[in-house]
């Protein structure tokens, strides 16, 4: 039963791995100067190089520098961009090693993180002077 119980919530917690991505993507694509990142779900559809995906994630972290947006909000957009990648890599290592408890609280508590770094950017954004409340 508790392999079961282990097994749902890590494809829980991977599916939302995957849904964070596709949020990230349309994060970015709202931004000043548009940055587009591959689609997640089509690359693997296509049975493409995920890897392609994470050099372009990984990209995000320099390019935002030059977007026309607060400082805060661009920490935010790196620090997202990170725990993204350590959900991603949780879940990969889950598949290779199995869903230990440790392995699945790793994935859930970067996805609260990433949680925690959208609303910071959407609340960030609806400064219109890029002030802080």
């Amino acid at each position: 039963m508790a392999d079961h119980d282990s097994r749902e919530r890590f494809l829980m917690l991977a599916e939302a791995t995957t849904g964070a991505y596709a949020y990230i993507a349309s994060l970015l694509q709202e931004l000043p100067v548009p940055v587009i990142i591959p689609d997640l779900l089509q690359v693997v559809d296509d049975e493409g190089d995920t890897g392609e995906i994470l050099l372009a994630l990984n990209r995000v972290r320099t390019v935002i520098s030059d977007e026309p947006i607060s400082e805060s909000r661009k920490r935010a957009f790196e620090h997202l961009v990170l725990d993204w990648f350590v959900a991603y890599e949780m879940v990969s290592i889950t598949k290779l090693a199995g869903p230990a408890p440790w392995r699945l609280d790793c994935i859930e508590f970067a996805l609260v993180r990433i949680t925690t770094w959208i609303e910071t950017i959407e609340d960030d954004e609806e400064e219109p002077d890029g002030s802080q409340p």
